[in-house]
């Protein structure tokens, strides 16, 4: 951590904002931007003290974070404490768990696409071109997104590269 717990409890509080906003939990943004600004792993008895909250919540959400695979478990030699930290490429992997999520979009338009084709009845038609567009939308979106996190990784390990 920092010697500017100021900054530290203003990245913690934004994370947890932009977190509610997109609607997760607020605590979940807090988990992260800890584990974020945190170097050293940290055991949930330390982010639980760190964030001034039960432990309970505080392990069920790095559950989830870790299915989400955006925080990994760590071991630490001779503690049988459980040990977190940001995966390396967290902003990455938060980029591909966004994008699959709206995939499902594009799903649930060609799931309907064959039973709305052409049935001469216009409100059915309508929705025919309205589920055509999104599976559209969504096509070319997968495509942008694919793309993006290929440049994204490849800027990455461009930047690990020592400069000569």
């Amino acid at each position: 951590m920092t010697d500017n717990p100021q900054i530290e409890n203003e990245i913690i509080n934004d994370f947890a904002q932009a977190y509610a906003a997109l609607g997760h939990s607020s605590l979940m943004g807090k988990i992260v931007a800890l584990l974020i600004i945190s170097k050293d792993p940290l055991s949930l008895d330390q982010i639980s003290e760190r964030l001034e909250m039960s432990k309970g919540p505080v392990s069920q959400i790095a559950r989830r974070l870790k299915e989400h695979k955006l925080i990994e478990k760590v071991w630490i030699p001779g503690d049988r404490k459980d040990y977190y930290r940001a995966v390396d490429d967290i902003f990455g992997q938060a980029f591909l768990n966004y994008s699959r999520s709206m995939m499902q979009n594009r799903q649930i338009a060609e799931k309907y696409l064959d039973a709305t084709r052409s049935s001469g009845d216009p409100a059915m038609d309508y929705l025919h071109e309205r589920m055509l567009e999104m599976q559209r939308f969504y096509t070319m979106m997968g495509t942008f997104n694919h793309d993006f996190i290929a440049q994204w990784r490849e800027k990455r390990l461009q930047e690990k590269e020592p400069v000569e």
